[in-house]
């Protein structure tokens, strides 16, 4: 059994840019070779006592340090980030319905109310007004989440000795 742990290469990297610091000057902080340095940044594999190492660096715990190897959580990442272009998606093609089977035909001497009855009482306008207001809401926590998440890094990084 192998006692090397799966490392987020991308998250070392964004760290030690943070830090502002060189391959060199991690390895020196950390009491690593600068050929292991080299292998983790490239392969994203270290033993534990490195990635232990690593973490006190950088003031994080190992975990953090870790690949995610759940696809559950890549997709549930995925989907958070992009759920307000779908929502707004929906929101311009009920509006867009609205405007090409209520709005057109209305303007053009057609009764309101026999538009909405002839479409099943469906109420475009209602639900374009939803998802737009829901798209508003995940674009918001989106934006909310990748901000907190940049200033915890930043915070980290300058509390550890910057």
């Amino acid at each position: 059994m192998s006692n090397d742990v799966k490392l987020n290469k991308g998250k070392i990297q964004k760290l030690r840019a943070i830090k502002c610091w060189s391959q060199e000057e991690l390895a020196s902080a950390s009491s690593l070779s600068v050929r292991t340095i080299q292998r983790i940044e490239k392969n994203g594999t270290a033993s534990l006592e490195t990635t232990k190492a690593l973490a006190s660096v950088f003031d994080v715990t190992p975990n953090e340090l870790q690949r995610l190897s759940n696809i559950e959580n890549v997709t549930f990442s995925f989907i958070c980030k992009y759920a307000w272009l779908v929502a707004f998606a929906f929101s311009s093609v009920f509006f867009g319905l609205w405007i090409v089977d209520i709005l057109i035909p209305t303007l053009k001497g057609a009764d309101f109310n026999q538009q909405y009855e002839i479409h099943g009482n469906f109420r475009y306008l209602d639900f374009g007004g939803i998802s737009f207001f829901v798209g508003f809401l995940f674009l918001g926590l989106n934006v909310s989440i990748d901000y907190m998440s940049r200033k915890s890094l930043v915070n980290n990084s300058a509390s550890n000795g910057n």
